[in-house]
Parts: C-alpha cells; structure tokens; sequence
C-alpha cells in the first residue's frame, strides 16, 4: 500500500522526525510514501536535505521524495538554494506547488513557468494543493495542465469535488490523491469511472493538528479503513496500489 501524501519536517505544531513519520506508515501497514517536507515553509532548505537523506536511510526505495518549490528560490537574492536542493544527492520523484502558502504562483505566470521547467527537466509529475480558496480551486489549475500536457498532475485533496471532476474530465494527464478527502467523495469518483486516477494519501502527519487524541498510525489506519468500509473491494484494492512515483 503507498501513501502518496506525507510530510516531515518543521510545521506549525512542531517537528515531525523522518523515523517517527516512517514508523507510524510501517505502523499503519503502509510500504510506500511519497514525501515532502514542511520545513519548506519556513524556507530552511539544508534542513530538508538532512530529512529526506534520513528518511531515504531508513526506507529505501520505499521513500519518494518531492520537491516542493516556493516563489523565493526563483527570486535574486536567494538563487543558490534551487541547484543545492536539485544537486543534493536526493533523487526527486516529483515536485509541489502549494498555492496558498505560496499565493504568488496564482499571480505570477512567468514564475509559475520556471517551475514547471523544473518538472520537464527532471521528467517528474506536479503536486498542487487544491482547495477552497480562489487562489487553489481546482479549475484554477485547469489551463496550466492543458497548457503542460507532456507532464503529469496531482490535485491534492480534490477540492471542490465538482471541479476536479471537470479537470479529471478534461486533463486525463491529472491524478487526484484523498488527503482529508471525506470518503463520499472518494465514492463519487469512483461513479464517475476514475478508480485508476485516485492516488491514497493522508496527509499525515498534519493529521495531528485536528485529532490530537489519535495517533498517527491509528489514523492512517482509520483512513483504510472507512475507504474498505465505503467502496467495493476491487476500487479499494485499486486506489491502495495506484502509483504514479517511481
């Protein structure tokens, strides 16, 4: 089973350690994670490079790093981060654009452009969180994935329902993961006949803000176990194995 959805590092509730995060998917019965780092939010760019090289120690090719790219690595004066994230030894499966964290992607096409060169150049698909603000809805995104066809897409969380399912409609290049996704809407997916384009994620462990009193693996446990619960056991097993990192 993969979790397509999981972060390490330093969020607002603290720090996530790579063993901790790795335990607690094993824990759950998790083999594979796809992996980015929060400490990103805060731009601290060796310290995502000691995580992900600690994480890679203890799973292997069972760990898919993401890079996740922010406004500031393309500016002037910070210039040198990019090529030391991109030459530090991490093999980068994929990248993220988080349009909320980061609001100048939605304003700034030209910088939007530069990081989807990273994408083409390292021949790796693009994360982007979707959700409730105008900045990350997903039909927001729509042009951009027609515009990038030669690359793959990942709407994170899948927000609003009935705009992904446009994008999922008219972009067969774009993926959906079911990170805090309620599991109706992981249903109305499968009707609409996209078993094979539904990533499981999590989101762990940023679970932790908003269930305080369960812990990490119980709740990636308990994210299995309503998906098994709600869908047939063929959809089930067929969203538990989707993979698009390699």
């Amino acid at each position: 089973m993969i979790d397509n959805h999981v972060h390490i590092g330093w969020y607002s509730d603290g720090y996530h350690s790579p063993k901790k995060v790795w335990q607690a998917e094993q824990e759950a019965g998790i083999d594979e994670i796809v992996v980015s780092s929060t400490s990103t939010c805060a731009e601290l760019y060796k310290p995502i490079v000691q995580e992900m090289k600690e994480l890679v120690r203890l799973g292997g090719s069972m760990i898919h790093p993401v890079l996740w790219l922010t406004p500031r690595m393309f500016h002037t004066n910070c210039r040198w981060a990019l090529p030391y994230l991109l030459h530090s030894g991490i093999k980068w499966d994929g990248i993220k654009l988080h349009w909320i964290a980061h609001r100048e992607w939605y304003y700034n096409r030209k910088l939007l452009h530069n990081a989807m060169e990273v994408a083409r150049q390292l021949e790796i698909p693009v994360l982007l969180h979707s959700g409730e603000f105008k900045e990350c809805h997903a039909s927001v995104f729509k042009e951009i994935i027609m515009q990038y066809d030669d690359l793959s897409f990942v709407l994170a969380h899948g927000r609003p329902l009935d705009e992904t399912i446009d994008v999922l409609y008219s972009c067969p290049n774009t993926f959906v993961d079911t990170a805090f996704m309620p599991t109706e809407d992981v249903k109305t997916l499968c009707d609409n006949e996209f078993t094979n384009r539904i990533l499981f994620g999590t989101d762990a462990p940023i679970n932790m803000l908003f269930y305080k009193d369960i812990t990490t693996a119980d709740y990636i446990k308990g994210c299995i176990a309503k998906l098994k619960e709600t869908l047939t056991s063929q959809q089930f097993e067929r969203i538990m194995q989707n993979k698009l990192y390699h």
